[in-house]
């Protein structure tokens, strides 16, 4: 069992005091806590109380997630056990434990938590992020792989999408005229365009009022920090639903609406959609590798459910969240990182006007632009915008470490702590692109220890979209300006799930001729 020093038993010891007299009232209860987590990862079990579990040695109300576990991390380190309401939950926060987790044994924990408001989100868990691992699943993860491809083949059709974007984007900067301005919104707009036209269709953007309410509705939801780490603490209680509050329907109140903008215009594209035309966006790839896969299905009723609306509703709501969100946080963590760290913002630009002169980036530059690509890596690992994995669950009777994980327990992979070891990274806090780049100058691609967008079975199916996007909009950007920040500027970050910069201001010097 894993040493606990004095001063961290002295805090263990006082936080199971706390509760312990509660327990002692139910002995069987401690006994069978005991019983059950016999074998397992060290964890509080003392005050582990009837119906509750461990739910006193959360901290709650925090600015970030990893802040919850604080005080047991603190005790325990990285990987530990506990109960929490009706789960046994397994914390793994070591490289070692995570890899074990996400890739060596990538489908025993490739489960998802059957929890309240996974089956909100997903109408009935029929999306990919929160549909249990199986036959079903892996379908219909083939069938969105397979529309992606036929998207994302066709690369002038995708390079079109991000690069007009990002001329308006480049317009809105040229129109500061030097003076400060705060780039958040116009960033998350430029994205959520770029998405809004890669999943519904050419001319698509935030213009329209249905698009527009989405975006709205989605950054609503996002902000929503105090619901949502309410609902996180519910889901744990199954018996929670019956409960008078009114905390799941606030939660979800914008993600059903946003689902119905959706499901409209999929029937619109429905009625116009042609098999023998070629695809031009994600929905009608989606219907297209419908198609593709009917001959799969064996029954009518079995085809009724796996090409449901439903499913294709929360497929395109995967899409445009996870799209929109994530790659306007993480540019908006490039320019906090280059306008900190200057010199890395002069060396990408160096390598941008030697490898390009004045012609404007392509997604064919790529392999041509290592250290642009670098920027975006060191980004993604100092920025930690999800600083936990979506949670897996383990589907069969497993181990990690040695210890016993028995099926069903929930398993958080703190991937943040891998990205912040010392025994991974060298000066893990310090932004460094250049620990992603070799000896010979090439892109180090995929670095161990790095799992922005997860890894294993339940990997990120947007990474290879999102790269495309970053890649672009940095490139262009920086080509063309230079940003400075304002005076006294400090990167500070804040956040729930999503990790993001706190808004800073800047100013855009133009480097064109």
């Amino acid at each position: 069992m894993k040493k606990i020093n004095s001063h961290t038993a002295n805090f263990s010891l006082a936080d199971e005091l706390m509760c312990m007299h509660l327990v002692i009232a139910t002995p069987r209860g401690w006994c069978k806590v005991l019983y059950e987590f016999r074998g397992m990862l060290p964890g509080p079990r003392l005050s582990c109380l009837p119906v509750l579990g461990c739910v006193f040695s959360l901290k709650a109300q925090v600015d970030k997630m990893a802040d919850t576990f604080a005080g047991l991390i603190k005790c325990y380190g990285g990987d530990f056990s506990l109960q929490l309401g009706s789960f046994k939950l397994l914390m793994v926060s070591t490289p070692e434990a995570v890899k074990e987790v996400l890739m060596k044994k990538s489908v025993t924990f490739a489960g998802r938590p059957q929890m309240r408001s996974y089956s909100e989100f997903s109408l009935g868990y029929k999306d990919l992020s929160f549909a249990m691992y199986g036959p079903v699943w892996k379908f219909y993860r083939k069938l969105f792989m397979s529309a992606l491809r036929q998207y994302l083949s066709n690369i002038p059709l995708v390079q079109d999408r991000v690069t007009t974007q990002a001329d308006k984007l480049v317009q809105f900067v040229e129109e500061q005229r030097g003076e400060l301005f705060d780039p958040a919104d116009r960033l998350m707009k430029a994205v959520a365009d770029v998405i809004c036209g890669i999943t519904f269709k050419d001319g698509s953007d935030t213009r329209h009022a249905d698009l527009d309410r989405m975006l709205k509705l989605n950054a609503a939801f996002i902000a929503n920090v105090d619901d949502f780490q309410k609902v996180v603490i519910l889901d744990f209680f199954p018996w929670a639903r019956y409960l008078p509050t009114e905390v799941y329907e606030r939660w979800t109140a914008p993600i059903r609406e946003i689902q119905g903008i959706i499901r409209k215009r999929l029937r619109q594209t429905k009625e116009t959609f042609d098999p023998t035309e070629p695809v031009e966006d994600f929905m009608s790839a989606l219907l297209r590798a419908q198609l593709d896969f009917e001959a799969e299905c064996k029954t009518e009723e079995e085809k009724a459910e796996l090409f449901s609306e439903d499913r294709f509703v929360t497929t395109i709501h995967d899409m445009f969240a996870a799209g929109y969100e994530t790659t306007s946080t993480t540019l908006r963590f490039v320019i906090a990182f280059l306008v900190t760290y200057p010199k890395y913002q002069e060396d990408i630009q160096r390598e941008l006007d030697d490898v390009l002169g004045p012609k404007q980036p392509r997604i064919s530059d790529r392999p041509h632009l290592p250290l642009v690509q670098a920027v975006i890596l060191e980004s993604l690992r100092v920025g930690n915008l999800v600083p936990f994995a979506v949670p897996h669950v383990a589907i069969e009777d497993t181990t990690v470490r040695g210890y016993r994980v028995p099926k069903g327990t929930v398993v958080f992979p703190n991937t943040e702590a891998v990205h912040m070891d010392p025994n991974c990274w060298d000066d893990p806090t310090v932004f460094n692109p250049y620990r992603h780049i070799d000896e010979s100058g090439k892109l180090i691609a995929n670095p161990d220890n790095f799992f922005p967008f997860g890894a294993g079975r339940r990997v990120c199916a947007g990474e290879a979209l999102a790269k495309i996007e970053l890649f672009l909009f940095t490139a262009i950007l920086f080509h063309r300006f230079t940003f400075v920040a304002e005076e006294g500027y400090h990167l500070q970050m804040k956040g729930a799930t999503v990790q993001f910069p706190v808004r800073y201001k800047i100013r855009a010097i133009d480097r064109k001729p």
